[in-house]
């Protein structure tokens, strides 16, 4: 039979595991997100130049969605 601490200190790690699952799929949402919303603003010629370079490789081809390792919705 489990003592009361170890059942209590299994829900915790069942916690912070779903905590973590939960945390990763918003990062990747955010991310997504940041990626779409920096290519409508270089369609829009609206996207600073320090940022646009970040998202454009040795060719000159700009992709937000590589560099911020996200698939397009």
């Amino acid at each position: 039979m489990m003592s009361e601490l170890d059942d209590l200190l299994r829900q915790k790690a069942e916690l912070e595991t779903r905590i973590q699952e939960v945390m990763a799929g918003e990062i990747d949402r955010l991310k997504l997100e940041f990626a779409d919303l920096a290519y409508k603003l270089r369609e829009v010629g609206a996207l600073p130049n320090t940022v646009e370079s970040v998202f454009t490789d040795k060719a000159g081809t700009f992709n937000s969605y590589r560099v911020m390792r996200v698939k397009k919705a």
